[in-house]
């Protein structure tokens, strides 16, 4: 019996990628696949936190014919969602399309699935993606224009929006003043030390709390941390599943979001937020969401004034901001049901060419 696999960048203590996973098997499930497999580098853990089957991802050429032995002809592949298709590190493409291919040689049906693609630095990365992407998708769903930009050359791109949206909004009592401050281990220490500038200036005008939430265990505890205790905020301890998370961010009143999923899970519990620009993919969901006014750039150009007169208009409009962001929510969440039911029907569809063949 054919199966279902899907593989982002699931077990790396990443709560945006769990939470890309969790609305992923929902949707999965709706669609009457009642048991698919998911590839993680913590696959026990995986497999309690969601409730499914779970392989590991090993590394190098041992870790892609062990890959491809779990995969046969008839399989459907879901590749993603989230922001696979980056060439942060050089290794980054190389490995995602690795794995698209085999799977594609191997006889399965390959989706990549709400995608963030980009940026695209190098030349190497630009040439597989020309080269591999169309060879390999049976279909391509993105999560935002600018990444259906990146791939004009590819025909039939579907424009969806990201999977954490589908899950299902929360009824939480609101926390007088608390302000979730989501950050993410950074370089720049100006920047940083004029982030810590404007959240006192905020916090003296306002008169809020700040709880900081790290999105990335381990690596968003020390700046969350460090910027805490120059603030009087208190750190998050856990636990550290994405139901929680959710939880403390319908319980605020305003999100400080550098954390890309921080902003989107959020805007799914209808919570406001301002972002901080530390990459294209932050500017483009505040696109998504109709509301670019409400995020900053961070590299290099970051002002503690500006970032503080709109995290206090932000405050001050927060009910009408809330209400304008469930609404926004409703039309992404809309867009985000099309992108499994697009892989599943492509496959199912493919299953029945073979057998009339």
């Amino acid at each position: 019996m054919p199966n279902v696999f899907v593989m982002g960048f699931i077990g790396c203590g990443n709560l945006g990628d769990e939470a890309i996973l969790a609305g992923t098997l929902q949707s999965l499930r709706e669609c009457g696949v009642a048991r698919p497999v998911v590839f993680s580098w913590s696959p026990q853990q995986t497999a309690q936190a969601h409730s499914t089957q779970s392989l590991p991802v090993l590394a190098g050429m041992r870790g892609l014919r062990d890959f491809a032995t779990h995969l046969h002809r008839g399989d459907l592949f879901i590749m993603g969602g989230g922001s696979l298709l980056q060439d942060g590190h050089r290794r980054i493409v190389p490995f995602w399309l690795s794995r698209a291919l085999v799977a594609k040689l191997r006889g399965c049906t390959v989706v990549y699935h709400a995608q963030g693609v980009g940026p695209l630095h190098t030349s190497l990365a630009r040439a597989l993606m020309r080269i591999i992407v169309p060879w390999t998708a049976d279909a391509f769903t993105v999560r935002d224009t600018l990444s259906r930009e990146l791939l004009l050359a590819i025909p039939n791109v579907h424009l969806v929006a990201d999977p954490a949206l589908l899950l299902a909004a929360l009824e939480v009592e609101k926390c007088p003043g608390r302000v979730v401050v989501a950050l993410r281990n950074t370089k720049h220490d100006a920047e940083l030390a004029r982030l810590v500038d404007c959240l006192k200036l905020f916090s003296a005008a306002a008169e809020v709390q700040y709880v900081f939430l790290p999105m990335h265990i381990p690596d968003d505890v020390e700046v969350c941390t460090q910027v805490a205790a120059l603030t009087g905020g208190t750190v998050y301890e856990g636990p550290f599943e994405v139901q929680y998370v959710r939880k403390l961010l319908a319980s605020a009143e305003l999100v400080v979001a550098m954390r890309l999923h921080a902003a989107i899970l959020a805007t799914g519990v209808a919570t406001p937020s301002v972002g901080l620009s530390y990459d294209p993919k932050v500017l483009s969901f505040y696109a998504e969401l109709g509301l670019p006014e409400y995020v900053l750039p961070w590299h290099g150009e970051f002002d503690a004034n500006l970032c503080s007169v709109l995290l206090t208009k932000a405050y001050r409009s927060r009910l009408e901001l809330a209400e304008q962001t469930k609404k926004q929510a409703s039309l992404l969440r809309d867009r985000a049901q099309n992108s499994i039911p697009i892989a599943v029907a492509k496959w199912r569809s493919r299953g029945d060419e073979n057998s009339q063949g």
